[in-house]
């Protein structure tokens, strides 16, 4: 009988781990398509298969616009180091609503549903009015770093990543949106994990106690909220932005 039962136990944590490591691994090979992506399918043509293709074409025609570099100037590094920002403005935009909306939006739906609070703004009972913004603004500073830094990587603050005028459609707006998330939900996943692993002190896995089982779930919860929010407050931002640029106003 206890053979059986400490069997059952092994199951049940082999269990969890293969059901709870799927959406992680699944979540960093959305990272490494948020990075790999937009390398691939946005390399310019090189300087000789531009020739070719433009033989025939009139010569006092208006010639198309083409980025400005080389394949160099796409590289991971130069996205960061030298981005193309095309609207000043729109990085700071972008940080508040990441930093302030979507955390404020957050809050006020687990306050309506009466749900637990998240960890980060748990606070004591005789804390004073207002209390819980220092906390949610704390959290949502690395929410909007994670956002910016996506940004950079998907090249989100390229005129093409919110610009719709002239007949262009939102199919730019819509993947440069889904590569910049990508990579900033691989860094808040990097980050979740780097924050258990300073609180523990080491590795933990699911199965070892209820203590861990417990705040790894917390943690988890927290992870799948945030991405939900952020998620669902910048793409309603960047679709109205792009949306603006409708009626040929660019900035």
């Amino acid at each position: 009988m206890a053979a059986e039962t400490a069997n059952t136990d092994i199951r049940v944590k082999i269990a969890r781990r293969h059901f709870l490591s799927g959406p992680l691994i699944a979540l960093y090979v959305t990272l490494l398509l948020g990075v790999a992506l937009p390398v691939t399918a946005f390399t310019p043509a090189s300087r000789s298969n531009l020739i070719n293709c433009r033989k025939g074409i009139d010569l006092n025609s208006t010639p198309e616009p083409k980025e400005d570099g080389d394949d160099d100037e796409l590289s991971i590094t130069r996205r960061f180091l030298s981005p193309r920002i095309d609207d000043r403005g729109l990085p700071i935009a972008d940080a508040l609503v990441a930093q302030i909306v979507a955390p404020s939006f957050h809050v006020f739906w687990l306050g309506i549903n009466q749900s637990p609070l998240p960890s980060w703004l748990r606070v004591s009972l005789w804390a004073p009015r207002g209390s819980m913004v220092a906390p949610t603004l704390i959290h949502g500073a690395g929410l909007a770093c994670c956002w910016v830094a996506g940004a950079l990587a998907g090249r989100a603050f390229e005129s093409e990543a919110f610009d719709v005028s002239e007949g262009r459609g939102y199919g730019t707006v819509i993947s440069r949106t889904f590569q910049a998330g990508a990579f900033a939900t691989g860094l808040l996943i990097l980050s979740t994990q780097i924050d258990l692993l300073l609180e523990f002190g080491r590795t933990v896995q699911w199965g070892e106690s209820e203590e861990t089982d417990r705040r790894l779930l917390v943690a988890a919860v927290e992870v799948i909220n945030d991405i939900f929010f952020e998620a669902l407050t910048l793409s309603g931002w960047r679709l109205y932005r792009a949306s603006k640029t409708a009626d040929g106003n660019k900035y």
